[in-house]
């Protein structure tokens, strides 16, 4: 008897995602972490993210009889860049690979993008196809089905979402590089015209896991306040980061050279 757990972690934070894929893997953290209050248990998990893929939605069963609120206490108190936030009870042969789908998004900046001519190429890239000229070889079969490719703009933004059960190594930012190449230079290309793999891949920072979701099991929430309290801290950080960034680049580019100011600063002489 184990659980399977919710979790969320920053790509961008850890040497890789797979036990012994460096110094400071996922894997190897929450394994760390676990050791270091006395609990030396196996761990499975569904998604191998690339390095630099961020998760707000990956799972992992941890084989411990331990409550699922103590063993997330334990991980979660390790820092803000990795978090356990959901449970369910499963037996001892759950695999959290053998889901039913999952769904990661990739993000990107609106003013790259020509939306219907990207959405249009992306789209070629539904149904079951083989993958071999957009995935690293890691010796999986290569035919995988995407069931969605879902693109929308949020403001300045657009969501680029993949429905599928299984993805291969490097596939979703290879299908967005070639995306991205082509929109303007081949926006009526065939990508299963390829006849070697494509070179291009886009930046990892920019894809996330978003949720991976299996049949009759529901998830339970567990609490976590401080790192709520943290989390809310650092994004009011950032926010104020790019409006501070923004100020100075249109000020060095020249876009906006005579900032309004609320007070006339021209004294009477």
């Amino acid at each position: 008897m184990g659980h399977v757990f919710k979790f969320a972690y920053d790509g961008s934070a850890f040497s890789g995602y797979q036990k012994g894929n460096g110094e400071n893997s996922v894997e190897d953290t929450i394994i760390r972490r676990l050791k270091a209050a006395g609990i030396d248990c196996g761990i499975r998990s569904a998604a191998r993210t690339d390095r630099g893929v961020s998760a707000v939605g990956n799972a992992v069963y941890i084989d411990s009889d331990e409550r699922p609120e103590k063993i997330s206490g334990i991980v979660n108190s390790g820092g803000k860049n990795l978090i356990l936030h959901s449970y369910a009870a499963v037996d001892s042969t759950f695999k959290p690979r053998h889901c039913d789908m999952k769904v990661y998004r990739y993000i990107l900046a609106s003013e790259s993008v020509q939306l219907d001519i990207i959405s249009s190429i992306l789209h070629r890239f539904e149904g079951t196809h083989d993958f071999s000229c957009f995935s690293r070889t890691d010796g999986r079969r290569p035919i995988r089905t995407i069931d969605h490719i879902d693109v929308r703009q949020f403001g300045n933004m657009v969501y680029v979402d993949f429905y599928g059960q299984s993805f291969l190594w490097n596939q979703i930012r290879s299908i967005i590089a070639y995306s991205l190449w082509n929109q303007e230079s081949n926006p009526l290309c065939d990508p299963f015209d390829l006849k070697s793999r494509f070179s291009g891949l886009a930046d990892p920072y920019s894809l996330v896991l978003m949720d991976i979701f299996y049949a009759g099991i529901q998830f339970t929430g567990l609490q976590s306040p401080k790192f709520s309290k943290l989390l809310r801290g650092e994004i009011h950080h950032t926010e104020v980061k790019l409006v501070r960034e923004k100020f100075l680049l249109d000020r060095v580019t020249g876009k906006d050279p005579d900032f309004s100011y609320a007070f006339n600063h021209q004294r009477d002489h």
